[in-house]
Order: structure tokens, then sequence, then C-alpha cells
């Protein structure tokens, strides 16, 4: 949780005012993405589920009434596994993701996590509507490589009298925000981000090392974020006006903080070496239907449903497809020793099954 630098502004001799903390809270977008996906990841979703990236349809999403947002772009899609969601910043796919994963679920993690506090309620959460400082989003993404823990961001390792004696020392205090399975699928997609994702020019800018994170971007272009991490060094950076408006037409965070983060961190790396991200549990390769989010069947096959994945040994479906019928597809694999309540998953998973495809 030691934070190795901060910068608050351009040129501290024209503005003492510090940006990357509190007051200087500015609309975060789609940099919160992340968290939706892995609320909705600790409840039983999976990262290649299918879902809709067509237009929310009235009365489609809990409490939103006719509230229907577009996709950054103007464009929609069609159906897409879950984690493209994330990776292309999908403003329909996310909001339908934040909707399985459910907004009480969502606010709880944003305000364990420190992000922010009494965020008002509303599904525009789920794409970052609130507002929160820089030094807490990125201290939030932390949990991320940790295995979902927390830990408290801290400037100050110690202090010591004339006589060398510590007078105060950093508590390091930490805590279990995110389920850790859930933690490490989300970061999984968010490696994509950084080769195939709204962040895939960070390649082209020289930044090569493994790492995953998230752009953001807030409404007329008035914030840029980009917050990223590698195995060892979590950065986070914003861009805007004091005052907000617009800052160029077009300004993404891919476009505006993104080239300031893969500076910062190639730098960094020299003394921050970056080793692959791994996981901080076992996991175990099965196949699954994109449909049922359960393990997947020969009639999962014939119906092109059937994918294989890595995933977390307590993530692993421990049901064969209910949608498709036909047996168990020979290298779905279950994990020995973790029941799953076979009764009750496959309504949770149908409950939202037709909002994920865009129906009421």
């Amino acid at each position: 949780g030691g934070i190795r630098a901060l910068v608050g502004g351009r040129d501290y001799a024209q503005s003492k005012f510090n940006r990357a903390l509190a007051p200087a809270n500015r609309q975060v977008g789609s940099a919160f993405k992340p968290f939706v996906y892995a609320v909705a990841f600790s409840h039983g979703l999976l990262p290649g589920a299918a879902i809709s990236d067509g237009p929310i349809q009235p009365g489609e999403i809990d409490g939103a009434g006719n509230w229907s947002p577009a996709n950054s772009d103007g464009s929609y899609g069609g159906i897409e596994p879950c984690s493209y969601g994330l990776v292309h910043s999908r403003n329909t796919m996310s909001v339908r993701v934040g909707q399985f994963a459910g907004l009480d679920a969502v606010q709880k993690v944003a305000n364990n996590l420190g992000i922010a506090q009494n965020i008002p309620p509303g599904p525009a959460t789920y794409i970052g509507s609130f507002e929160t400082n820089l030094k807490d989003l990125t201290a939030a993404y932390t949990v991320f490589p940790n295995g979902g823990m927390r830990r408290q961001a801290y400037i100050i390792e110690r202090i010591d009298d004339q006589q060398h004696k510590p007078i105060y020392l950093a508590a390091h205090i930490s805590s279990q925000a995110l389920d850790p399975g859930a933690a490490w699928m989300t970061s999984q997609v968010m490696e994509d981000v950084l080769t195939e994702g709204t962040a895939a020019s960070a390649r082209s800018l020289g930044f090569k090392l493994p790492a995953a994170g998230k752009t953001g971007t807030t409404n007329d272009y008035k914030d840029a974020w980009f917050v990223g991490y590698t195995s060892t060094l979590t950065c986070g950076v914003w861009v805007g006006f004091d005052q907000p408006a617009t800052i160029v037409a077009r300004g993404y965070g891919a476009a505006l903080a993104l080239p300031v983060w893969t500076e910062v961190m190639n730098k960094a790396s020299r003394h921050y070496p970056a080793e692959p991200l791994q996981s901080t549990m076992p996991t175990q390769r099965a196949s699954v239907c994109s449909i049922s989010n359960q393990l997947a069947t020969t009639g999962c096959m014939s119906a092109g449903t059937a994918y294989d994945i890595d995933l977390p040994v307590d993530k692993i479906p421990t049901v064969a497809c209910q949608v498709h019928g036909g047996a168990q597809w020979p290298f779905a694999q279950q994990a020995p020793g973790l029941p799953e309540k076979a009764a009750t998953f496959p309504g949770r998973v149908f409950r939202s099954f037709r909002r994920l495809f865009g129906g009421r």
C-alpha cells in the first residue's frame, strides 16, 4: 500500500492544489467498470458468458425507467462474450453485467474499497457516474493483482527520533475486499485491455511488460483516466481541467492518460521489474457453456456454445448444462470437494438470462 510517487499538478510553483487527493474528486467513468465485473464474477457470471451489446430496452434495467446509455462510439453489436464488454468498454454490456451483479453489491464494494461513499443510487453507477479522486481509485485497483486484498494506502513508512528509534510506523492495514477468484478473473480480462482493447496502443507506445488496466472517459470528454498495474506497481493517471470542461474532441483516456502512464511505468520498471501476473489461488481448465454458465455438454458442443477457460477452482461450475442437454463434455472438469448449491445456481443464472440478452 505504500505510495511511491504522487503528482498533483503540472507545476507546484504555479498551483499548489493537489489534484490527486480529495477534495479534487472527478467523475470516474469507465475506469470503475472492472469492479462491476468483479462483483458479477463473484456471483457466478463467467468471462465467456454470452451478453448482448444491443440497445438497453425500456424497463430492462431495474430502477432505470427509460434510461438507455449508448456506447461511446454510438454503435451497437450482437451477442458477445462478457469479457468483450470490459476489454472494449461497452456501456450496454457493462450495464447488463451490473444488473447481474446487483446495485447494492456494487455500491458495497465501492464503499469497502474506499472509492466513494454515499454513491447516489441508480444503475448509472455501473458505468461510473459518480466521483472519486485519483489516489483512492488507484489504491482500489491494487486489489486485482493482490487476490482481492485491499491494502490501505500510505505515504510515510516510518519516522525516527534523534536516537534513530521509530516514533511512527505505517499501520499496513489490509482486508479482503473482493472475492480472490473474481479479482483474478477480472485481472485476466484487463490484461486483454492492453493487448486488444481500449488501451492496446500502450504496446505501440513502447510499453511491453506484462500488465493490466482500464481506460476511463466521462461525458463530453471532461475527464480522461487510465489506471493499470504490473506485478509490482500500480499507477493511475487523470487528465482534465480544474473547472470541468471538454479537454479536446474525442479526448479518450487512451489518447490522453495512457501515454503518460506508459512513460511513467517504463521508467519505473528499472526499479520495480515486472513479472507475469499470477493467480493467488489454484486454477484449472474447464469447458463451459456460454449460455448457461454451466459445464459444457455434447449438446453445447453441437450448439457452438462451449468454450475452454482457466478458472479458479472455486469458480468452476459443478452442474452440467441444463439448456442444451446431452452428456457432459469429456474435458469439462469439476473441482472436487467444492459443492455448488445446484438447486439455486441454475435459477440465479436463468433469472438474469433474458436480461443479459437484452430483454425483460
